[in-house]
């Protein structure tokens, strides 16, 4: 059960530096979207048009740790 003003541990905080990325369903390559309001995108590395919608979506750091 979350606390006050908590997300839940299947919903966590972003970091303040999080930016949208998304995975490439056929080569598996992580890459970020920055403010594309476009509905495909293109992989960078395997070339594939991308359907941003059905895409897997996660924020996180733009920092390299």
């Amino acid at each position: 059960m979350a606390k006050e003003n908590k997300h839940p541990l299947s919903i966590p905080e972003s970091a303040d530096n999080a930016e949208e990325s998304i995975k490439c369903p056929y080569c598996g390559t992580m890459f970020g979207i920055g403010y594309s309001n476009d509905d495909v995108v293109a992989c960078p590395v395997c070339d594939e048009n991308i359907l941003t919608e059905e895409a897997e979506t996660i924020y996180s750091s733009n920092e390299g740790f």
